[in-house]
C-alpha cells in the first residue's frame, strides 16, 4: 500500500515538483499515473478523472449497494467516482475491502483521503502551504520537497513501549497517519478527520447452526474474492487461521494449492509439524524453510530498510523470509490468515482479563474486610506462596483496563528512569503511551461488552498498527501482493453477530470457531496451543557468536544516541546472559531494530 501519493489544495510546490518528490515513495516496478486538477493531484496505479473529479485508489474493494452506476463501473476508481456523485462523502459507508484512496472535487473545492475499516491500507499526511501532502509512506511525506525529517521524541517512547508507533502518530514531527476507518476532508480552509464506520456487536441470543453455516459460506466467498490463480500461494503456520485459508484455497485449486511454511529448530517455537498436518489434510504443494541465526543477521538490515518508521515486531523476519521463499518459487500473490483471533476471540489476554474482572464483582466490603485480610493471615509456608499469588492477583485486578494489558511491559517492569537516558527522559511524557491506550479503549462502541471492547482495541493495536503492517510491508518488500481473507467484510459482519458467550465459553478461546471447524480442520490443529511466527531471537543470541557481535555493535551505537542509558544496556546484556534469555531477548531485538533503522535511513534523534 505504499504506492499512492498526492496533495490536496495549494501546496508549497508546483504540481510537477510535487509529483517528482512523491514518486520517490512508489514501490519499484509499479506503473503510476499522475492526475491533477486545480484542487490537487494524485499519483498512483489505479486512478480516474472526469467532470472535475480525480480519484486514485490502491487495494481490493467491494460495495454494499446494488447501484448500477457503481457496481457496473469499468474500474475501482470509476466506481468511487460514481458513488461519490450519488452519495457524496457518505459513499465511504458503503465501501468495503482493503484500500487507501484519495478523491479531489474541483467544483466543490474539496478533497479527501481515507483508509479501509480494518486499516490494511495506509496513508500518512502533513500540512503544506494551504493544503496537505499524503503518501502511503510516512518517510516520503516527511522528506517532501527536500525537507529534512525531524524525529519526534515522544514517538520513540511509543516505539520502546509498543515496539511500533501506533496511529495517528508517526516518528516524524508534523506527520500523521490515518487510523482505520478514518477519512480526512480538506475543504479549502480547514482539515477535519472523522471515523466513518464503527462495528455493532450483537448481544442477544443466536442460533449456532445458522452462524456455522454462515461462517463456512463467508470463508469460501472470502478466498474466492482474493481471485487466486496459478501464481497464488498461502502462508501456512499450522495455526487455526492459516490452515483455514489453505483449506478453502485447496477447494479452489484441488491438489495444486501452494503453501509456504517457516521453522526455527526450537520445539517451543517451531510449528512445522502442524503445518505438515494441514498440508497433508488439504493436499497442498508445500515448501518449507528453517530460519537460522545467519538469516537473522542478514535480514535485520533489510527489515529496517523496508519500514518507513521503526518497527520492532521480530516476526517480521520470518514473514519476510517466507515471502521471499514464495517469490523464489514463482509466486506473486500470497494469502495470509491474520485477523481470525481478533474477530473470534483467540488472543490469550481475553481469557486472562476476565479472571481479573471477577474480583471487581466481589462487593467492596468483602474485598477490604475479608479477602485481603485472610491472605495476610495464612500460616507459613503456605502464606508465602499463596500470599504472593494472591497479592499479585489483587494488584492486577485493582488496575483498570486497558492499563492492565501492559503490566508486564518492559518500561513498567524495569522502570523508565532506569532504562531511559536522563536527557531523553526530560523530553517525553512517560504517561503518553498509557493515555493513548485509554483513548482507544474508550472509543469502543459504548454498548459493547468487555470481550468485544478488547476485540475492538486489538483491531487498532494488534492488527492495523502491528500485524497487518508487518505482513503487508514484508510481502511488498519481497515483490508480492498479499490478501487477508479472514478480514473480508462478510466475515467481519458474521463475527459481529456471534455473541460473546458463543465466541468464548468461560475461558475457552475461539469456542464458536473451533466447534464450527470440527470435521474441516484436523483435530490436532483445533486443539493445539497458539504459537504464530514468534522468533527465538534471545536463544539464538546465546548460541551464535556472529549474531552476538552484530547485536553488540548495534547496542553500543544506540547507547551513544542519548535515548537509552548506557548503563542499562550493559545491565540488559547481563540479564540476558544470566537470567531469562527469551524474555530479555525481546527487548534487545527492539533496541537493535531501532538502531538499525536509524542507520538504514540515515537519520538521528
Amino acid at each position: 500500500m505504499m504506492n499512492l501519493s498526492g496533495w490536496l489544495g495549494r501546496i508549497e510546490s508546483s504540481p510537477q515538483a510535487a509529483a517528482a518528490s512523491l514518486a520517490t515513495g512508489m514501490a519499484e516496478g509499479w506503473h503510476a499515473t499522475l492526475r491533477t486538477n486545480e484542487a490537487g493531484g494524485c499519483i498512483g496505479p489505479g486512478s480516474a478523472a472526469g467532470q472535475g473529479l480525480v480519484v486514485a485508489i490502491r487495494g481490493e474493494i467491494g460495495w454494499q449497494t446494488n447501484e448500477a452506476s457503481v457496481v457496473d463501473a469499468a474500474s475501482p476508481a470509476e466506481a468511487v467516482m460514481a458513488a461519490y456523485r450519488r452519495w457524496g462523502v457518505d459513499f465511504l459507508q458503503r465501501l468495503q475491502g482493503h484500500f487507501a484512496l484519495a478523491l479531489i472535487d474541483q467544483e466543490a473545492g474539496l478533497g479527501l483521503i481515507a483508509v479501509d475499516r480494518m486499516g490494511v491500507g495506509r496513508l500518512a499526511w502533513r500540512r503544506s502551504g494551504n493544503g496537505i501532502v499524503f503518501s502511503g509512506s510516512a518517510e516520503t511525506v516527511a522528506r517532501f520537497a527536500g525537507a529534512s525529517p525531524r524525529i519526534r521524541s515522544q514517538a520513540l517512547l511509543d516505539f520502546l513501549y509498543f515496539h511500533m508507533i501506533p496511529s495517528p502518530g508517526t516518528v516524524y514531527e508534523g506527520v500523521s497517519k490515518l487510523p482505520p476507518a478514518t477519512v480526512l476532508i480538506w475543504n479549502g480552509s480547514s482539515i477535519r478527520e472523522s471515523v466513518y464506520w464503527k462495528p455493532r456487536f450483537a448481544s442477544g441470543p443466536a442460533d449456532f447452526g445458522t452462524l456455522k453455516q454462515g461462517l463456512h459460506e463467508a470463508l469460501g466467498h472470502a478466498v474466492r474474492a482474493a481471485r487466486p490463480d496459478a501464481t497464488t500461494g498461502a502462508f501456512l503456520s499450522g495455526g487455526l487461521d492459516s490452515s483455514t485459508v489453505v483449506g478453502f484455497l485447496s477447494r479452489e485449486q484441488p491438489g495444486a494449492a501452494r503453501t509456504f511454511s517457516i521453522g526455527f529448530g526450537f520445539k517451543d517455537y517451531d510449528e512445522l509439524d502442524y503445518a505438515r498436518i494441514a498440508s497433508q489434510r488439504f493436499d497442498t504443494r508445500s515448501t518449507e524453510y528453517v530460519v537460522t541465526p545467519e538469516d537473522i543477521g542478514r535480514l535485520l538490515p533489510q527489515v529496517a530498510r523496508a519500514y518507513d518508521e521503526p518497527f520492532g515486531n521480530a516476526s517480521a523476519i520470518p514473514v519476510l523470509r517466507c515471502a521471499q521463499l514464495a517469490a523464489e518459487h514463482g509466486i506473486d500473490h500470497l494469502l495470509a490468515g491474520d485477523g481470525g483471533d481478533e474477530l473470534f476471540a483467540g488472543n490469550p489476554q481475553y481469557a486472562e482479563q476476565q479472571v481479573f474482572e471477577v474480583y471487581k464483582r466481589v462487593p467492596a466490603f468483602l474485598r477490604s474486610f475479608l479477602l485481603e485480610p485472610v491472605l495476610g493471615a495464612l500460616p507459613p509456608p503456605l502464606r508465602v506462596s499463596v500470599l504472593r499469588k494472591g497479592r499479585n492477583y489483587i494488584a492486577q485486578a485493582r488496575m483498570p483496563l486497558p492499563d492492565r494489558f501492559q503490566i508486564w511491559n518492559f518500561l513498567n517492569q524495569l522502570g523508565a528512569d532506569t532504562m531511559l537516558h536522563p536527557d531523553f527522559r526530560t523530553a517525553i511524557d512517560v504517561e503518553g503511551p498509557l493515555q493513548h491506550m485509554r483513548e482507544v479503549f474508550a472509543s469502543a462502541p459504548a454498548d459493547a461488552g468487555l470481550v468485544d471492547r478488547m476485540l475492538y482495541y486489538d483491531w487498532r493495536f494488534t492488527l492495523a498498527d502491528n500485524d497487518l503492517r508487518k505482513v503487508s510491508r514484508m510481502c511488498e518488500f519481497a515483490g508480492l501482493r498479499v490478501s487477508f481473507p479472514m478480514l473480508h467484510q462478510e466475515l467481519i459482519d458474521l463475527s459481529l453477530r456471534v455473541p460473546t458467550t458463543m465466541k468464548m465459553k468461560g475461558r475457552e478461546l475461539r469456542s464458536f470457531y473451533k466447534q464450527s471447524m470440527q470435521g474441516f480442520l484436523p483435530d490436532a490443529i483445533l486443539h493445539k496451543s497458539k504459537h504464530g511466527f514468534g522468533l527465538p531471537f534471545g536463544l539464538w543470541l546465546q548460541r551464535s557468536g556472529q549474531l552476538a557481535a552484530q547485536v553488540d555493535d548495534a547496542l553500543a551505537s544506540l547507547g551513544r544516541r542519548g535515548i537509552i542509558a548506557p548503563a542499562f544496556i550493559d545491565r540488559l546484556r547481563a540479564l540476558h546472559s544470566q537470567d531469562d534469555a527469551r524474555y530479555y531477548g525481546v527487548l534487545i531485538f527492539t533496541f537493535v531494530m531501532l538502531e538499525q533503522w536509524f542507520q538504514e535511513h540515515r537519520l538521528a534523534p
